[in-house]
């Protein structure tokens, strides 16, 4: 079967450099965080080789550093010696934090128990642990911070509360700073809570860059993630020849290092799953039985379940079925017993599958009424999470296929009474009545299965659709403002006085009425499509271009200070202006009029009023000619910018503004 959360355990673990003796703790600790770690186990003995290891008479600075450090990589493992640490160096952090008043000490201690927790699948007690920490969130540093979102995130997931994962994990990212590991583990988890989601594509591109980035660094393990990761995308978009190349390329990262065990025991799993769907039920048996060997030895259940379904799936095939069934259960009672509601469903699908190969289709049906009660929650979040305004468009489809659902059962029931009846009277007419129950039950689970493909479809084209501007592929309002929303959660997380910098820039396409006027309403359209497609190509990755309104873009430029706005609105001004646009009767050369300023500005990260000066710089610049930028630059501080607004050009009189005019090219230019 397909493995879905076994990619959340791999999210955690990360390439590291080669152990080497003679190094400082802080050196080792700044470059675990940098760049990553083979494996926890790889991390560990790096810590312990270091040549200042602190004794019990070191300053307490130390001590903290060296212990947060262990228990932190040591509680990612279940072997009995990693969890003898990290237990070990989490009774040290409470000694100092008893003794020695030691606060950040005890927050420590916390994020290694709720560690530890998830590392036992316990979502339960890491939510304990991690709510006693949020309680003291005002004391947290910016690296504790980091931790908490991420193992939130963690947590949400093994509760199958995939929305409020996504949430945790996006600001796991934002607080990672120059921690590159710390990042990329933020953004695998972000990678598997859309595998949950059923978003592939997103899947693709965040695997994509994570596996690029790691690649640069050499975090083997990362790399091997990111892989697994794609290979599921790429499975449930139909295209298994990748899976199988990128499954080949995984096994041939990890062979031979026990470190990286949870990961071959995850791809040997997924191979036995690819040879399942080609029928081949012997080889699929032998990577099954290869896969249950290798979660024995990690002692890990989630993986255990993966591997013991897969094996009854391909026993079932080979003939065994109540052995194959077996399995299966087993692998059930797994997911159960550590409340992995999401995966649960995986194995009851599986179940499913088995019984209806051996034509069992009443234990068939009774397996799939379990699987459609536990999808009710996911499908809820997934469709919460994009299609808030949608809904009732699509109520009308749920209410017809309940309808279909209800009757189907209803006419299940009315067959299973007439069997009854017919059993009393005649076997041959039972034995009829067997057939026809048989039949309906079969079309009544492809209905359910084509209903549910329709649904997930549903909601991944929904999802692209609620943030999008449906002409111009560009981020539509609703989605700016989440994303400024985003820059004022950032400004909150980070220390007083060093908010983050954002550009923000107001763009109008001159004299855009009179291309609808002179040349019709598609040439206006096809205007507005040129515009936000020459806007995506000229600016950064990390860059967002907004529709704002009819005609007007609204640019936010993460990291960019009042000095670089000039040169942007430059090079925005002739781009727009060259080449011309090509329309049905004419070609034609565009200008376009921009208002812009960066936050923060004279201290101020009020949003709303920096967009509402940005927006009279628009106007000046409108006013003045059109075809030009007005860049606005702070030069005092601690100024109103509500207060501004009410009258710019005294501001600029005054000196405590500056005015950047930046023309664009010539009209007759080209």
């Amino acid at each position: 079967m397909n493995r879905r959360s076994s990619f959340l355990l791999l999210a955690a673990l990360f390439c590291s450099p080669s152990l080497a003796h003679g190094e400082r703790l802080d050196t080792v600790i700044d470059s675990l965080l940098a760049r990553g770690y083979s494996s926890p186990l790889a991390a560990v003995a790096r810590l312990q080789a270091v040549e200042d290891s602190p004794a019990d008479d070191a300053p307490l600075a130390q001590r903290h550093l060296y212990q947060a450090a262990i228990g932190r990589y040591a509680a990612q493992e279940r072997r009995p010696a990693m969890a003898a640490l990290a237990q070990q160096a989490s009774a040290a952090l409470e000694k100092m934090a008893r003794d020695e008043q030691c606060r950040a000490c005890a927050v420590d201690q916390h994020l290694i128990q709720a560690r530890w927790a998830l590392t036992q699948r316990d979502a339960d007690r890491a939510q304990a642990m991690l709510d006693r920490i949020d309680s003291r969130r005002e004391e947290l540093s910016s690296l504790q911070r980091q931790q908490l979102h991420y193992l939130r995130a963690r947590q949400y997931q093994l509760q199958s509360r995939l929305d409020m994962g996504i949430r945790e994990a996006l600001l796991a990212d934002e607080l990672s700073g120059r921690h590159e590991a710390d990042r990329l583990m933020a953004q695998n988890l972000l990678a598997v809570l859309n595998v949950y989601l059923g978003d592939y594509r997103r899947t693709i591109e965040i695997s994509k860059a994570t596996h690029a980035r790691a690649a640069r660094l050499g975090f083997t393990q990362a790399v091997a993630e990111a892989k697994l990761n794609m290979g599921f995308a790429h499975l449930r978009s139909g295209r298994r020849d990748l899976q199988l190349q990128l499954l080949g390329d995984v096994l041939a990262l990890t062979r031979g290092d026990d470190g990286l065990a949870i990961i071959q025991s995850t791809a040997v799993s997924n191979l036995a799953d690819y040879w399942l769907n080609q029928r081949d039920y012997r080889r699929a048996l032998d990577y099954s039985e290869q896969a249950v060997e290798l979660a024995g030895r990690i002692d890990d259940p989630l993986t255990l379940a993966y591997a013991l379904v897969n094996r009854g799936a391909s026993k079932a095939g080979l003939g065994q079925i109540e052995a194959g069934v077996a399995d299966a259960t087993e692998a059930i009672a797994l997911t159960e017993r550590i409340g992995a509601r999401t995966d649960h469903i995986g194995m009851l699908q599986e179940l499913v599958n088995i019984h209806e190969h051996a034509g069992d289709y009443r234990n068939a049906f009774l397996a799939l009424r379990r699987v459609e009660t536990l999808q009710q929650e996911i499908t809820r979040q997934a469709r919460e999470k994009a299609v808030l305004d949608l809904q009732e468009k699509y109520a009308s489809e749920s209410r017809q296929r309940e309808i279909e659902r209800l009757a189907a059962a209803n006419r299940l029931k009315e067959a299973e009474l007439a069997a009854q009846a017919l059993r009393r009277q005649l076997w041959a007419a039972f034995s009829l009545a067997l057939v026809l129950l048989a039949v309906v039950l079969v079309q009544w689970l492809r209905r359910s299965r084509r209903a549910n493909l329709r649904l997930s479809r549903d909601v991944a084209d929904l999802a692209e659709q609620s943030i999008h501007d449906p002409l111009t592929r560009v981020f539509n309002r609703r989605h700016g403002h989440a994303l400024l929303a985003g820059y004022a959660r950032a400004v909150d997380a980070c220390a007083p006085g060093a908010p983050p910098s954002l550009g923000l820039m107001l763009l109008d396409i001159d004299f855009f009425k009179q291309v609808n006027d002179n040349h019709g309403h598609p040439a206006g359209d096809k205007v507005l499509v040129e515009v936000a497609q020459r806007l995506r190509v000229l600016l950064r990755e990390q860059d967002s271009v907004v529709r704002w309104g009819g005609e007007e873009f609204l640019l936010l430029l993460p990291g960019l200070q009042a000095t670089a706005l000039p040169a942007l609105a430059d090079r925005l001004l002739r781009t727009i202006g060259a080449p011309a646009i090509a329309l049905a009767d004419k070609d034609i050369t565009l200008t376009a009029s921009i208002g812009a300023i960066s936050a923060p500005f004279a201290g101020s990260t009020d949003i709303d009023a920096l967009i509402q000066l940005a927006d009279l710089a628009l106007y000046r610049a409108k006013a003045s000619g059109r075809n030009r930028a007005l860049c606005i630059a702070a030069r005092q501080e601690a100024l109103d910018p509500a207060a501004l607004a009410r009258d710019l050009a005294a501001a600029q009189q005054a000196g405590q503004i500056g005015m950047t005019v930046v023309p664009g090219p010539s009209r007759n230019a080209g």
